[in-house]
C-alpha cells in the first residue's frame, strides 16, 4: 500500500506552495503600487459614491412610502370606481320588478 508522502506527492505540494506565495506576493506588489499611484483616491470616491448612493435610495423609499400612505386610499378608491364602471360596461343588471 502507497503512501500519501510520496516524493512526488511531496514535490506537487511544494510547488502548489511556491505558487500561491508568488501568485499573493504579484498581487500584494501591483495592489501596492496602484494605491500608492492614486489608488487610495480611487477608493475613498467609490466608497463615498456607495454610501451616497444608498441614503438616496433610502430616502427615496421613505418619500415614496409616506406618499402611497397619504394618497393610497384616494387612489384605490379611484381605481376601483373605474374598475366597477368598467365591470358595469360589460355586464347585465338584472332588476326585479
Amino acid at each position: 500500500m502507497k503512501t500519501i508522502f510520496t516524493r512526488n506527492n511531496i514535490l506537487n505540494a511544494l510547488l502548489a506552495l511556491c505558487t500561491a506565495v508568488e501568485f499573493c506576493y504579484d498581487m500584494g506588489a501591483r495592489f501596492g503600487t496602484w494605491y500608492r499611484n492614486g489608488g487610495n483616491a480611487q477608493l475613498r470616491n467609490a466608497l463615498v459614491t456607495a454610501v451616497a448612493a444608498v441614503l438616496w435610495t433610502v430616502e427615496t423609499v421613505r418619500l415614496g412610502y409616506a406618499v402611497v400612505k397619504r394618497d393610497g386610499p384616494a387612489a384605490l378608491a379611484k381605481a376601483n370606481y373605474y374598475r366597477n364602471q368598467i365591470s358595469r360596461a360589460f355586464s347585465y343588471e338584472y332588476t326585479a320588478a
